[in-house]
């Protein structure tokens, strides 16, 4: 797969992890889940064999010990990384999962089914990565909660708007007014943690 769907995917897993166990920042951890999504492309390369180590199982026990000490890189890290494995199994090529110890690619379709680089089925998953992405961003970010109960908007003249907004949040929730050209603008913004 090309980086492009690796790194939508590795932010996509981190985004799904921290919407069931809010562990870290959801904008930062994302980041950084994309960004290791790339990582075992990256260690093939330095070794010289593409899905060589850096496709294999056996690179998670010594990031685990690194997530040890690093807490706040822990689930974005392995996010990423984890994703990388799990979408190149759906590939003509597979992955190597116990690379040194068996060279053997694993693969999750039948041969007619997987996913070729740079073709319209890979463009199709990424499409769908993204749409899923927005969602769980909006899931994990608690637009989808119900947490805004009511807005209610009274006109008092032609200038001046009341709103009343009732919210149920359980967490900051950032309220911006915005004037500018006669017209205003009022966002609400869940502060991330």
């Amino acid at each position: 797969m090309k980086p492009r769907t690796h790194i939508v995917a590795g932010a996509l897993l981190f985004i799904i992890i921290n919407t069931l166990i809010p562990a870290s920042g959801l904008i930062t951890g994302a980041l950084l889940a994309g960004a290791s999504a790339v990582t075992p492309d990256i260690m093939d390369f330095l070794t010289g064999r593409h899905r060589g180590i850096g496709h294999s199982l056996l690179i998670l026990p010594p990031l685990l010990l690194f997530a040890v000490k690093s807490p706040a890189y822990r689930i974005p890290l392995l996010a990423g990384i984890t994703s990388h494995i799990i979408m190149d199994l759906f590939t003509v090529y597979g992955c190597p999962l116990l690379y040194p110890l068996k060279d053997t690619p694993y693969h999750c379709l039948r041969r007619k089914n997987r996913i070729r680089t740079g073709t319209a089925g890979e463009w199709a998953l990424l499409s769908f990565l993204i749409v899923m992405v927005l969602a769980f961003s909006l899931l994990s970010a608690g637009a989808l909660d119900g947490t805004l109960r009511e807005v209610r908007v009274e006109k008092e003249n032609l200038t001046d708007v009341k709103i009343n907004l009732m919210l149920e949040a359980r967490r900051d929730v950032n309220i911006t007014v915005i004037r500018e050209n006669c017209s205003e603008r009022i966002i609400v913004d869940y502060a991330d943690r």
